[in-house]
């Protein structure tokens, strides 16, 4: 079959995985080849640019074997040139000229003055250390300035740029990449990490290290800039108890460790499946696909290799349908195995496509999966551990516990306290208030009730009237008398500062029962079946005796001593 006619029904049939724009002379390129070959020859050539299956056992012509795939001389190549060569300027971009919105946008860029934007100094800084290897600080400033990847840098500002770098890979359970050394000279020395990881020291040890020869404060396993330096001033004063770098090494080693701990049972977990036969690899990559949320998986297509499935998944509101390629083997994944998938995903009718191997994917299979058509998801050599660890299948989980300081836990604690003494000032402060304020009312009843009976005049004669219910009055007096009656009982002097005391602890005794509803209904200074109580004498002479309390109303009025007459109107009432 001539080569025109294979590549017409190749690219009627879509056999063809990519097509150029001449597929018909990189056929025939192919197909030469592919005769010319000394050993494992598939085709010979019958004719020029004819081929046929070597198994069909035909005579191969020599002579159209020799011509076959190669390109005839045009002869129009071989005529003179119609004129002569021109002369072309040297295309440079000063030469060309910006036109429309782009030359006046370049145009107000320039006009405003606006700084360039510079990378990372930590990027650029590692690019000039890895190849020219140590730099003193002042050199290697001066090569990122000769290189325009900087504006202005100060010494002070590299070194905590690569501090701050070194810091931030550390708190993430990396390496530092930037080490520090001082020379015989006493001079700083920068450099780049190269030392192998089983001899390398700890990542805190090589940024305390760094901080030490760059002279930059190193406080708690971390290192201290200028700015953080005012931030923390007050923090660090109040901090009593400080962290020993020891400490903070192990909690750091043990972090190290966990992670490093994965990685290696992952490889451990990796050529573990590597090994299985094709049977026990496919039911162990079944159970995955179950553990992940896959059902409906049915076996489409299988081959020595592993087998072809399709699947279904729900995703939010969405069920994908899935064409799932189970690879036995560790070799690693080559794009033609993402496009032979790719294809099934067509074929199978299904959304995206997954590919499960415990080999490693190769950089262009990576860039075929996320090509133009179906997506093809890669679950690949160490990844393929890691999907059997976040599902707990094929492995036994053996929780480790590290525990890091809530600082926001203490912070609300603080809080919470300086709250509650806040609100048991508060209550002191009113208590306080409350207790002058009675102490004061008392003291002032007490001045007033002497001016209210002359000192010449009769007790005897004077008489007991009720004041009204509900009356304040009326109460301090009853409390007045009741308290001299009292401290006429106890015997005290009245000037008696102690006694005194005791006096007006009584009479706040009397005031809070009555507020609760001691004092029987009816009008205030009788018992509870009427009588009236007599009043204490506040001369000091005898006291009456108190009338009993089943005394009657009339009994009452009998023993109670006659009022005097009223006064006349021209004497003073």
């Amino acid at each position: 079959m001539n080569y025109l006619e294979i590549t017409k029904r190749s690219l009627d049939k879509g056999l063809l995985s990519h097509v150029g724009k001449v597929p018909e002379q990189t056929m025939l390129a192919r197909l030469a080849a592919q005769a010319k070959r000394s050993r494992d020859r598939k085709l010979v050539v019958t004719a020029r640019d004819t081929f046929a299956l070597s198994d069909w056992m035909l005579q191969e012509d020599a002579d159209a074997l020799a011509v076959t795939g190669t390109i005839e001389p045009n002869a129009e190549e071989s005529l003179p040139p119609l004129r002569p060569t021109e002369r072309h300027p040297e295309p440079r971009a000063e030469y060309l000229r910006a036109i429309g919105r782009q030359a006046e946008r370049n145009r107000r860029r320039d006009d405003d003055g606006k700084r360039k934007k510079f990378p990372p100094v930590p990027e650029v800084a590692f690019e000039v250390l890895s190849e020219v290897g140590g730099l003193v600080p002042s050199e290697l400033i001066a090569r990122l300035k000769a290189r325009d990847l900087v504006d202005e840098l100060g010494t002070l500002s590299l070194l905590e740029a690569l501090a701050t770098d070194n810091q931030e890979r550390v708190d993430q359970g990396r390496r530092p990449q930037f080490t520090a050394i001082r020379t015989e000279t006493n001079e700083l020395q920068l450099s780049v990490e190269t030392t192998p990881p089983e001899n390398a020291p700890l990542p805190l040890q090589t940024q305390e290290a760094f901080c030490k020869a760059a002279n930059l404060p190193f406080e708690n396993g971390r290192v201290v800039l200028r700015s953080q330096r005012r931030r923390d001033e007050p923090a660090a004063a109040s901090a009593a108890v400080a962290s020993s770098p020891e400490d903070l090494a192990l909690i750091q080693t043990a972090r190290l460790s966990v992670k490093d701990a994965r990685r290696a049972m992952a490889r451990v977990l990796r050529k573990k499946l590597s090994e299985l036969d094709t049977g026990t690899f496919e039911k162990a990559c079944v159970k995955l696909l179950h553990a992940n949320g896959f059902r409906e998986l049915k076996v489409s297509r299988r081959g020595k290799d592993g087998a072809l499935l399709s699947a279904r998944k729900k995703e939010g509101s969405l069920e994908l349908r899935f064409a799932i390629r189970i690879a036995r083997g560790s070799g690693q994944v080559e794009r033609r195995v993402v496009q032979d998938l790719r294809r099934d995903v067509g074929q199978l009718s299904a959304n995206l496509g997954l590919l499960l191997t415990a080999g490693e994917a190769r950089n262009d299979a990576r860039t075929e999966a996320t090509a133009s058509g179906a997506l093809v998801m890669l679950w690949c050599g160490d990844h393929l551990s890691e999907k059997f660890f976040d599902a707990e299948v094929g492995v036994s989980v053996m929780r480790v516990e590290l525990f890091e300081i809530d600082d926001a836990f203490f912070e609300q604690a603080k809080a919470d306290a300086d709250e509650a003494q806040k609100r048991r000032d508060e209550r002191h402060t009113g208590r306080r208030e409350d207790s002058e304020g009675g102490e004061s009312g008392e003291a002032r009843q007490a001045e007033a009730a002497p001016s209210a009976t002359p000192p010449d005049a009769p007790q005897a004669d004077a008489p007991v009237q009720a004041a009204p219910e509900g009356d304040d009055e009326g109460d301090d007096d009853e409390e007045g008398d009741e308290g001299e009656e009292g401290e006429a009982a106890e015997g005290g002097a009245p000037g008696d500062p102690a006694a005194a005391g005791e006096v007006g602890r009584r009479r706040k005794r009397r005031r809070r029962r009555r507020r609760r509803g001691g004092r029987p209904d009816g009008a205030p200074g009788q018992s509870v079946e009427g009588a009236p109580q007599a009043a204490a004498p506040a001369n000091g002479t005898d006291a009456v005796a108190p009338i009993a309390l089943t005394t009657t109303v009339e009994e009452a009025a009998a023993a109670a001593p006659t009022p005097p007459a009223p006064p006349s109107s021209g004497e003073p009432s």
